[in-house]
């Protein structure tokens, strides 16, 4: 691994967890969430769980997604979403991620997210149990969304 990528990932792992003990999930990120579990709802899909690890993580990745204007679901550093979760030592059967970029608003990503058929899949996918959302604004002001959805290792698919 190049040393670049070493420095990046050292200066990412920090974020985590500087982050740990002063965690907030409010705005944006958690009305989201908040959509989403509607969404579900009305096609009687149980709600994600709001969970912190994979937050920070969306956001790590979001992060970097903004750093190096890579919109891509193939991170640099982490590799697929499922690598990222594997490097942080997060259990789960099953991994998916949704990103969007540009949209203003959590209803905007939605709409988005909805005219698109596997990324609407993931958010409606009654396997996953547990969601994280990250948020990024770039230096134009243009924000980065990462979700990132599991299934817990305690619920059978």
């Amino acid at each position: 691994m190049p040393v670049k990528k070493y420095i990046t990932l050292l200066i990412m792992l920090v974020f985590v967890v500087l982050t740990a003990s002063a965690y907030n999930y409010n705005g944006p990120e958690a009305e989201l969430i908040t959509l989403i579990n509607k969404e579900r709802e009305t096609d009687g899909v149980p709600p994600l769980n709001l969970d912190w690890e994979l937050a920070r993580l969306a956001r790590l990745k979001t992060e970097e997604m903004k750093t190096h204007k890579l919109f891509d679901h193939e991170s640099l550093i982490y590799g697929s979403p499922a690598q990222l979760l594997d490097l942080f030592h997060i259990p789960y059967t099953k991994a998916g991620a949704n990103i969007a970029m540009g949209q203003e608003t959590p209803m905007d990503v939605l709409c988005a997210w909805r005219k698109s058929s596997d990324h609407h899949a993931n958010i409606m996918d009654p396997c996953f149990t547990n969601a994280g959302v990250g948020l990024s604004w770039d230096d134009d002001g243009i924000p980065y969304w990462t979700l990132l959805l599991i299934t817990t290792d305690q619920v059978s698919q």
